[in-house]
């Protein structure tokens, strides 16, 4: 485990510690099909997380439909913010839904009805950085599929979302103390007086070649991002840029659109002098205007 980040190891060290009901019970809360917690807890010690994230792809294809099934239970359905309040990691992953207005909360509503008629399930996709309308677009082709087919795509999106959710779990040393990446924002709508929920932000390197992008995410129902690229960033110069075109227009006809299709913040990092340094860019946004500031 030499090669990865110290909270990492911590957490890789903490897990392959466990005994084996405890750690079953950590793991079912990434999936809840005992089946695949049993598989990939069986597979300890783990020397890294490419090593859980290949074991917990060997469990999902090794799945039956009624281990699916009981996977399923653990899910809300999409477009469901009720119960996907009560889940941490249900409300980050569908934070594009946050954003979307009332037309299409009921159109993903109706979908949701028409799919389970169909198939005799909830609509389970790997919502991660993708909008309403996407996630509407999505269902609406795979109601084309015949059952069969159907589980083939659902067994593939489940194991998506378990590579997530275990990156995650080992994102942290323990559950009050998230490893964030070395760029974090937060996004206010001042013109609401709420946070800006499902904003698509994604950090760029500026060099003399171009702008390489790094990562790519959306702000969580408290309008904030924590995973925007590395831990650590060289010293150079940066973008952070926010589609605010997207997050006005998804509010619906009666909202006005922004002046500012997108918002882009250029700054520049520097070494630290030995430390970890962490750029906080905080962005208060309305139709008209924004402003931002280096936070803490």
């Amino acid at each position: 485990m030499g090669g990865e980040p110290p909270g990492e190891r911590a957490r890789l060290e903490r897990l392959n510690g466990l005994p084996d009901g405890a750690a079953r019970e950590e793991l079912l809360a990434c999936c809840s099909s005992a089946r695949w917690a049993a598989e990939v807890a069986s597979g300890r010690p783990f020397a890294s997380a490419d090593e859980i994230i290949a074991r917990s792809d060997a469990a999902v294809a090794g799945l039956t439909q009624a281990d699916l099934e009981q996977a399923l239970a653990g899910h809300p359905r999409i477009g469901d913010r009720s119960r996907a309040a009560a889940a941490d990691w249900s409300r980050q992953e569908q934070a594009g839904v946050e954003a979307a207005d009332q037309a299409l909360v009921r159109a993903l509503a109706d979908g949701n009805e028409d799919y389970e008629c169909r198939f005799g399930h909830i609509y389970l996709v790997c919502a991660t950085g993708r909008s309403a309308a996407e996630l509407l677009a999505v269902l609406r082709e795979r109601l084309g599929n015949d059952p069969a087919a159907e589980w083939d795509v659902v067994r593939r999106e489940l194991g998506k979302i378990n590579r997530i959710r275990l990156r995650r779990l080992l994102e942290a040393t323990d559950e009050r103390h998230a490893m964030t990446s070395a760029v974090t924002t937060h996004v206010l709508d001042t013109a609401r007086g709420v946070p800006a929920a499902g904003v698509q932000v994604w950090l760029e390197q500026v060099s003399d070649a171009g702008r390489t992008e790094l990562a790519r995410t959306r702000t969580g129902s408290d309008g904030r991002a924590a995973s925007l690229g590395p831990q650590r960033l060289p010293p150079g110069t940066y973008r952070l840029v926010f589609d605010t075109a997207e997050y006005f227009g998804s509010r619906g006809s009666g909202e006005r659109a922004a002046f500012f299709p997108e918002v882009a913040i250029t700054f520049t990092a520097d070494s630290g002098d030995g430390e970890l340094p962490r750029y906080h860019v905080p962005l208060l946004l309305s139709p008209f205007g924004y402003s931002t500031y280096r936070g803490s």
